[in-house]
């Protein structure tokens, strides 16, 4: 019902014995990053770390949950993993957080600044796209910012290859299904971020 440290870990029972903390389910390597200043533009360029971002880890084995602090991987790094000239390509912190991530087994300890930055972000991204007033889903959110990631990322590196319009087109129908279906499924503003 308490923390437990010992000399290189924090550790707990349940998510719930983290103080002051709203636990958010980790299923995207996105889900660590947010859209930095006043921008909706789905970007690459406008994302960052989420500053000072906590989660914990859930060991299946002996059932714990260590406590970890992110440490700042940018999209290139933890999202793409790829090699560029600040990555070398690999990196076994990375990878095991991927596949952490992949389990399952990750979830964000949010203070309640930053779940309140995420909400008032979704009611900015919902006017800056969508008439009246209203909040977009958190999970409809993320889906958008992968998808509008990998468009940046295809049209990038996929200008001159074959089929290359067929492609783009297809992620635009996509990106623009998901926001039919935030129209569709237009939610008062409140708290969904766990939705």
């Amino acid at each position: 019902m308490s923390l437990h440290h010992s000399e290189i870990s924090i550790w707990a029972d349940e998510i719930k014995d983290f103080p002051n903390f709203i636990p958010i389910k980790v299923w995207n390597m996105l889900q660590f990053f947010m859209v930095k200043g006043s921008r909706t533009l789905l970007g690459k360029e406008n994302l960052i770390p989420i500053p000072d971002l906590k989660y914990c880890v859930f060991s299946p084995k002996e059932e714990r949950y260590y406590h970890c602090k992110y440490r700042g991987y940018n999209v290139d790094t933890l999202y793409f993993y790829r090699k560029n000239l600040n990555f070398s390509g690999e990196d076994n912190a990375v990878e095991v957080l991927r596949r952490y991530v992949e389990d399952g087994n990750v979830t964000l300890l949010l203070r309640q600044s930053q779940f309140t930055d995420i909400e008032l972000f979704l009611q900015r991204l919902w006017k800056s796209h969508l008439s009246g007033d209203g909040q977009i889903r958190y999970r409809d959110y993320i889906n958008l910012l992968e998808q509008s990631l990998r468009l940046e990322d295809y049209k990038s590196y996929s200008q001159r290859l074959v089929g290359y319009k067929t492609v783009v087109n297809q992620f635009e129908t996509r990106i623009k299904d998901i926001w039919d279906e935030c129209y569709k499924s237009s939610i008062p503003t409140f708290s969904n971020i766990n939705k």
